[in-house]
């Protein structure tokens, strides 16, 4: 019988390999037959067939391009619908994309269907060879016959009441760069396509050179005519006499340019993500070479705008045009900024010290016509998340300067009529624009010494006022601050794990725990486990049996009145018997159950229901529990089913 079974398995094995070798040589047969079929056809028939291959390819291909020459065709791709409605009601809506788009002649079409292949190729596997795709449009595209040609190189134009000479720009260089017609003409300026950015203009004409001063270009007469009679302010005044004096416009109208086109470093990390092309930061000639001349960058994508004209006007000073409005030069809201409280040692906010002014974060137009506030702007200085930081911020220290008034009361008489009018007008000049100086004014009313926390505080003046939840229990931060706790006990404060929690659940229990009594309070930290074990969650109203039996949580989480631990069977069996030993293992194995049943009937849902809303507050109760529905399975299995069985 032994070798019975050898010899059959000796022969499943041949079989195997020699069905593993069949299945090798099978495509090369496959190969072997159609060239031998192919052969068999004759001189004549294969002829015949090169031809019919080449011309339904020719077809195919004259088919394919036609179709995707299409402008309906370019909103495909997923980031092409704004540029595409922008088209269309452009005074472009005639021409088709691949006007512009594609060079004239075969082989910018070949080059450039070649490039939207590799898009999409790159688009699927993910490989961008860059960050941010740019359609670039040659200068020939838009000189080509029967589009504007070369008129538009021996004529001026009129643009918003300024003359305007192409030949100069396109034909001679400008501040040594030679420019090309989309450097002017932007993508997509307010919703509209290939339209002139005026802001393109005032950056050329009145970016200041190497040394900080205006250039030539800056020179009002190169695009103004001087007005006359009472276009000029309303008045009968005659800026040609001024000007024949030779007096400069700019001695009159000093507010008419602000901002000097500075580039962020960070904007070049929107496009650029290597390390080496950012490094160039600082070589111009190499950086408006490859942007401005070599390829279709927007100015503005990099420049902070210059304002020119009445934008302009109130942000020569924004500072003191604020202040007109809101308090003066020495009013509370400069006061704060500055830092020049009575009775402190000067104090200028984080932003004051980098030279930022008003309009720096508050961005016109900064009253609305409703008569409502523009919210500020952090960005493009810092990252975006921090627009949402900003307002946790106002309500924490409003409370905090609220506090240091009611203890300010009780000081000395000299003190604290100091120290009160130094809190009023922090307040009156609102604490968000200077946290710093709450700091400085604790010191002050508490006469405390500086502490390591007051470090955080400088950057984080909200977080003594927060109560995150981490690890399904709400965290006061208020506690912790009063107990002199410094920031460092719990968080990181170096890079690159700056702020994160450095402490383990068993390290804060180490501390939360180290008093649990019959009679401590944990609902005060474990609130919604308390909600589940007196059954006060979805419309239940019923206690678990425990809690109807009176059970405190440190009855099962710490039965020597010391210790806090997770209860096993041995915990059930001291107060009921061996039978219950087993009780925990089935609770949880049934709540593990339950879990998967629910997040399986989330992905069956449609996110939009009412039933998917349903089972995913049930999940979120689940998960923050983190009982596996121990603390009361009654509520749980309840719950699902009058989900299930609601109309």
């Amino acid at each position: 019988m032994r070798y019975l079974g050898w010899h059959v398995l000796g022969r499943l094995f041949r079989d195997f390999v020699s069905a593993c070798w069949e299945v090798v040589k099978l495509p090369f047969w496959l190969i072997g037959q159609g060239f031998r079929r192919l052969f068999a056809l004759g001189t004549r028939k294969l002829l015949l067939l090169f031809i019919a291959a080449v011309i339904v390819t020719i077809v195919a291909l004259t088919a394919f391009v036609k179709a995707t020459s299409q402008p309906g065709f370019c909103i495909t791709c997923h980031y092409m619908r704004p540029y595409f409605d922008s088209w269309r009601t452009s005074t472009h809506h005639d021409v088709e994309c691949i006007k512009c788009h594609i060079p004239p002649g075969l082989e910018g079409t070949v080059k450039h269907k070649f490039m939207a292949v590799s898009m999409v190729v790159n688009y699927a596997t993910g490989l961008y060879k860059r960050s941010k795709p740019w359609a670039e449009i040659d200068d020939a595209s838009c000189l080509r016959d029967g589009c504007h040609e070369t008129r538009l190189l021996v004529s001026v134009e009129e643009f918003q009441g300024v003359r305007f000479d192409h030949r100069p720009h396109l034909i001679e260089p400008r501040r040594d760069r030679e420019l090309r017609c989309t450097s002017c003409h932007a993508q997509i300026v307010q919703g509209e396509h290939i339209a002139v950015t005026e802001g393109t203009c005032f950056l050329c004409h009145f970016k200041p050179d190497a040394s900080g001063r205006m250039t030539d270009l800056a020179r009002c007469t190169h695009c103004h005519n001087p007005p006359h009679g009472a276009s000029a302010v309303g008045k009968l005044f005659d800026h040609g006499d001024v000007l024949a004096r030779g007096v400069e416009c700019l001695n009159c109208h000093a507010t008419a340019v602000a901002g000097d086109g500075y580039v962020p470093p960070e904007r070049c990390n929107s496009c650029h993500a290597q390390k080496a092309h950012i490094e160039r930061y600082g070589d111009r000639d190499f950086v408006h070479q490859k942007h401005v001349t070599e390829n279709n960058v927007e100015c503005l994508q990099c420049h902070i705008a210059i304002r020119h004209g009445r934008e302009a006007r109130d942000e020569e000073h924004p500072d003191f045009a604020c202040a007109v409005c809101h308090g003066g030069a020495t009013g509370p809201v400069l006061s704060v900024w500055n830092g020049t409280l009575p009775g402190l040692p000067a104090t200028p906010s984080a932003m004051a010290r980098a030279g930022m002014t008003c309009t720096s974060c508050h961005v016109e137009p900064v009253h609305k016509p409703d008569g409502g506030f523009a919210k500020p702007h952090c960005a493009p200085c810092h990252e975006s998340r921090y627009d949402a930081l900003w307002p946790t911020w106002n309500g924490p220290l409003v409370r905090a300067v609220a506090d240091l008034e009611r203890e300010a009361v009780r000081l000395p008489e000299d003190r604290r009529t100091l120290l009160l009018a130094a809190l009023r007008a922090y307040r009156r000049g609102n604490p968000v624009h200077n946290p710093d100086l709450l700091a400085e004014l604790t010191r002050a009313v508490r006469g405390a010494e500086r502490g390591a926390e007051e470090n955080c505080f400088a950057c984080h003046p909200a977080a003594g006022e927060l109560t995150p939840v981490w690890n399904g229990k709400p965290v006061d931060h208020r506690v912790h601050a009063r107990a002199r706790l410094e920031c460092q006990t719990c968080h990181e404060t170096d890079e690159p794990r700056h702020g994160r929690l450095k402490l383990s659940a068993e390290q804060c229990n180490a501390c939360h725990h180290r008093s649990v009594t019959a009679t401590t309070d944990c609902a005060a930290c474990h609130a919604f486990q308390a909600s589940v074990y007196h059954g006060k969650l979805a419309a239940s109203g019923v206690p678990s049996a425990m809690a109807e039996a009176e059970v405190a949580c440190a009855d099962c989480h710490a039965p020597d009145g010391k210790t806090i631990e997770r209860p096993g069977g041995a915990t059930c069996a001291a107060c009921h018997d061996e039978s219950y030993a087993d009780t925990l293992r089935v609770w949880t194995h049934e709540g593990a159950l339950l879990h998967s049943a629910v997040e399986q009937e989330l992905r069956a849902l449609n996110p939009a229901s009412e039933r998917h809303r349903q089972f995913s507050e049930l999940a979120d109760a689940l998960a923050r529990d983190r009982s596996q529905t121990v603390h009361h399975p009654e509520l749980f299995r309840d719950w699902i089913k009058r989900i299930r069985t609601a109309p």
